[in-house]
C-alpha cells in the first residue's frame, strides 16, 4: 500500500497521541527537575540525613498522640481512673514538648540547607553567565536573565527550604496513619479510604492545569522585570522624548498580564481547598455514622472512634498540604527548568582543550580570508584580510552596519571566525586561552559602562594590582585628573551604575584611563572619543601618542582628528574591505571614502593643516 492510499488515523487518535506525548514530556521534565533539586541538597548529605532523622522523629511523635488520646479515653475517662488519665495526659504533654523542640531544630536546619543550596546554585548560575558567549546576551533581554536569578530562585528556595521535608513528613504520615487505621479496624479504615481515589483524581486534574498556569506567571513576571529594567536604564531618553505616559501604559499592560496570570493561579488554588475540606468533612461524617454503628455493635470502643477522628484529621492534613505544596512544587519545577535552561547552555566560544596561555604579544595582527555571520542565513563579513604590524595604528571607517564592530568582536574573540583565521604573532587566537588573550587588549567602547563604586576602582578594573600613583598617572595622561581631583572625595567618589552622574565625555575619559592602565599590547578604540570636545580630544591624542608606540591600535573612527595620523585606513562596506591606504590616497582613489568625507566631515570638522580624513558609524 502506498503512502498516498494508506488510511489516516482517526483525528481523535492523533490528538490522543499528541496529548500523550506532551504528558510524557512534562513527566520527564518534572522528574528531571526533582532529581536536580535533590542533587542541590546532596552536597550537604550529613545535614540532610540529620534533617530526615528529625523529620521522622516528628512523624513518630505525631502518630503516637491519637493513640495516647484513645488510651486516655478508654482507660481513664470511660474506666473512671483519674490516675491513669493523669499519667496519659502528662505523657501527651511530654510528646508535644519533644515534637516542638525537634520541630524547631528541623526547621532551622532545613532553612539553612535551603539557603546554602540556593547560595551555591546562584553562584553557579552567576559563574556560568560569566562563561557564556556574547551571542547569549545579545539574544536575550537583561530583565529576563535577572528574573531567573532572582524570582525563579525564590520559587526554588521555597521548595528546598520546606517543600522536600514536608513531602517526606506527609508521605510517612499518610502511610503510617493508613497502617494504624487498618490495625484498629479494617472495616472502618476501608470505608474511610474509599475517599482516597477522589483525592487522587483531584490531584490528576489539577496537575494538568497548574504547570501551564505557573509557567505563565514566571514568563509574565520576567516581562515586567525586563520592562522595569529598560525604563530605569533608559529614563533619560524617555524623558527627553516625553514618552512617560506611553511607557507607563506599556508597563501597565505587562503588569496586568502578570496580574491576570497570578489571579488565574490563585483562583485555581482557591477552588481546590474548599473541595478538599468537603472531602475531609465526608470522611468525618463516615466515621461518625459508620463508627457509631460499630460502637453500638461493640466492635470498637469510643476511644478508638475518637482516635479515628484524630487520625482522619491528621490524614487529611498531609493531603491538604500536599495539594498546597503542589502549587509550590510547580512553581519550583518551572523555576528549575528556567534556571537550568541557562546552566545547560554551553558557551559558543570556549577555550580548546589544548589551548595555551598567550605569550606577551609584539602585536603583529593578521586576518586571513576571514568570513563570519551571526546566523546561518546571512554573512556579515566576506574574505577579510588585514595586516597590522608592530607599532601601527589601523583605522576602520565606513557606513553604518558595514561590519567594523564585527571585525573588532572577532579580534577580541567575542565570536569566532567561521572562515579563515586570525593570528597574533603567528598564533591562531582560537588556540589561545581567551582570558590571556583579552588581558593584553585595552578596549574603549563608544557606550562606556562604569560600575557602581569609586572612580579609582573603575579605572583600576582591568588591572586590580595597580597602585594609586599609577591610577593618578593614567588619569593625568587622558586629561581627567583635574576633574576627578576637584570632586569632594577625589578618586574615592562613588559613581552609580553606568556613571549616570557623569557627562558622556567624562565617562569616556575614565574608560580611556581604564584601558591604558592595563598597558595593552593591542589598543582598541571603538569611537571612543566621539563625545569628547575637540580640545580634550586633542590633548588626549597628544598625551597618548607615545603610548601607541610598541603596540597595535585599532580605531573605529567617528571624527577626522581620531584617525588623521593612522598608519593605515581600511574602508569597510557590506562586510568587505573596499579600499586600503592613507587618507590622501583614499580621497583620490576610493569613491566611498571620498563620499563619506564630503557628506560627514568637510563642513563639520576642523581639519588640521595639510590633513583630512573620513570615518563612519560602527
Amino acid at each position: 500500500m502506498t503512502t498516498r492510499n494508506r488510511p489516516r488515523k482517526p483525528l481523535f487518535l492523533e490528538r490522543q497521541n499528541v496529548t500523550t506525548q506532551r504528558a510524557d514530556k512534562r513527566a520527564t521534565s518534572v522528574a528531571r527537575s526533582v532529581w536536580r533539586a535533590l542533587s542541590m541538597l546532596s552536597v550537604f548529605l550529613p545535614q540532610l540525613l540529620v534533617t530526615c532523622a528529625l523529620t521522622l522523629i516528628m512523624c513518630v511523635c505525631t502518630l503516637i498522640l491519637p493513640k495516647l488520646k484513645q488510651v486516655g479515653i478508654d482507660e481513664g475517662i470511660v474506666a473512671r481512673d483519674a490516675s491513669r488519665l493523669t499519667q496519659v495526659a502528662l505523657t501527651i504533654a511530654a510528646f508535644h514538648i519533644v515534637n516542638v523542640i525537634v520541630g524547631i531544630g528541623q526547621s532551622v536546619l532545613l532553612n539553612w540547607l535551603g539557603q546554602q543550596a540556593i547560595h551555591d546554585l546562584r553562584r553557579r548560575l552567576f559563574s556560568h553567565l560569566q562563561r557564556l558567549s556574547m551571542d547569549f546576551f545579545e539574544r536575550r533581554d537583561p530583565g529576563n536573565i535577572i528574573s531567573r536569578v532572582i524570582n525563579d530562585m525564590d520559587a526554588i528556595n521555597e521548595l528546598l527550604s520546606s517543600g522536600i521535608m514536608s513531602l517526606l513528613f506527609d508521605l510517612v504520615m499518610l502511610v503510617g496513619i493508613s497502617i494504624i487505621l487498618f490495625r484498629y479496624n479494617w472495616k472502618l479504615a476501608l470505608a474511610v479510604h474509599v475517599i482516597l481515589p477522589i483525592m487522587v483524581l483531584l490531584a490528576f486534574i489539577i496537575q494538568r492545569y497548574v504547570h501551564a498556569v505557573f509557567m505563565r506567571c514566571r514568563e509574565t513576571i520576567a516581562e515586567v522585570t525586563t520592562s522595569l529594567h529598560e525604563t530605569v536604564s533608559g529614563i533619560r531618553v524617555i524623558k527627553s522624548f516625553a514618552r512617560e505616559r506611553q511607557c507607563a501604559a506599556e508597563f501597565t499592560e505587562k503588569n496586568t498580564r502578570n496580574q491576570d496570570a497570578n489571579v488565574d493561579a490563585a483562583r485555581l488554588v482557591a477552588t481546590v481547598f474548599p473541595i478538599l475540606e468537603l472531602v475531609n468533612a465526608l470522611g468525618t461524617v463516615t466515621i461518625f455514622w459508620y463508627g457509631g454503628l460499630l460502637i453500638v455493635r461493640h466492635e470498637i470502643t469510643i476511644g478508638v472512634a475518637v482516635a479515628f477522628v484524630f487520625y482522619m484529621n491528621q490524614w487529611f492534613d498531609p493531603v491538604r498540604r500536599l495539594t498546597e505544596m503542589f502549587s509550590t512544587f510547580q512553581r519550583a519545577v518551572v523555576g528549575i527548568d528556567r534556571v537550568y535552561e541557562i546552566l545547560d547552555t554551553e558557551p559558543v566560544i570556549a577555550d580548546a582543550k589544548d589551548a595555551v596561555d598567550a605569550p606577551r604579544f609584539q602585536g603583529a595582527v593578521r586576518f586571513n580570508n576571514v568570513g563570519f555571520g551571526y546566523d546561518e542565513t546571512s554573512k556579515v563579513l566576506h574574505n577579510i584580510n588585514i595586516e597590522a604590524n608592530f607599532g601601527e595604528t589601523v583605522a576602520l571607517v565606513g557606513p553604518t552596519g558595514a561590519g567594523k564592530s564585527t571585525i573588532i568582536k572577532l579580534l577580541t574573540r567575542m565570536y569566532d571566525a567561521q572562515e579563515g583565521s586570525i593570528t597574533i604573532d603567528g598564533h591562531d587566537i582560537r588556540r589561545l586561552k581567551s582570558n590571556s588573550l583579552r588581558r593584553q587588549m585595552g578596549i574603549v567602547p563608544q557606550d562606556t559602562f562604569l560600575f557602581t563604586g569609586p572612580i579609582g576602582e573603575n579605572i583600576r578594573f582591568g588591572n586590580p594590582r595597580a597602585t594609586d600613583e599609577e591610577v593618578r598617572t593614567v588619569a593625568r595622561i587622558v586629561n581627567v585628573a583635574d576633574f576627578i581631583e576637584s570632586l569632594p572625595e577625589g578618586y574615592n567618589t562613588d559613581v552609580h551604575e553606568r556613571g549616570i552622574k557623569l557627562s558622556v565625555g567624562q565617562r569616556q575619559l575614565i574608560a580611556f584611563a581604564r584601558a591604558l592602565l592595563t598597558d595593552p599590547r593591542i589598543l582598541i578604540l571603538d569611537e571612543a572619543t566621539s563625545s569628547v570636545d575637540h580640545f580634550t580630544e586633542t590633548r588626549i591624542q597628544e598625551a597618548t601618542r607615545a603610548l601607541l608606540v610598541d603596540r597595535v591600535s585599532f580605531v573605529i573612527a567617528h571624527r577626522l582628528s581620531t584617525i588623521v595620523n593612522a598608519d593605515k585606513i581600511l574602508v569597510v562596506d557590506r562586510g568587505r574591505i573596499l579600499c586600503e591606504g592613507k587618507h590622501e590616497d583614499l580621497l583620490a582613489h576610493c569613491e566611498l571614502y571620498r563620499s563619506l568625507y564630503e557628506r560627514r566631515f568637510q563642513e563639520s570638522e576642523p581639519t588640521p593643516a595639510g590633513s583630512s580624513v573620513v570615518a563612519g558609524e560602527s
